[in-house]
């Protein structure tokens, strides 16, 4: 039987804001936002949402981090010395970074292969 995200939650993270203090410590405040406001903006985000962003910021880790992902994105796509690429890659959201890393990365086995 398929578990719901709220016993995902409970589960593994203990509670909902435990869970909210781990991703309030990785994902960005929104401009001018307190910490403290920015974890009660989170306590209204649903279960699923959390478990999705805790997903999203382990597989960042797995990548290394932003600048990891970044610089391995320039790697494979040749163009290390793009100043102007790597300034429009360091302001996209997390989850778009490890998507195109992910990409970028099958691709290269793909055509390796």
């Amino acid at each position: 039987m398929k578990k719901t995200p709220l016993q995902i939650v409970k589960e593994t993270y203990g509670s909902k804001d435990a869970l909210i203090e781990k991703v309030a410590a990785v994902v960005e405040r929104e401009e001018g936002e307190s910490e403290a406001d920015h974890k009660k903006r989170l306590k209204y985000v649903s279960n699923a949402k959390l478990l999705h962003l805790m997903a999203v910021v382990e597989k960042v880790d797995a990548l290394g981090g932003r600048d990891g992902m970044v610089s391995k994105i320039l790697e494979l796509k040749g163009q290390a010395k793009d100043h102007e690429y790597t300034d429009k890659l360091k302001k996209m959201p997390l989850a778009r970074l490890a998507d195109l890393a992910q990409q970028l990365q099958r691709a290269a086995r793909k055509q390796a292969g």
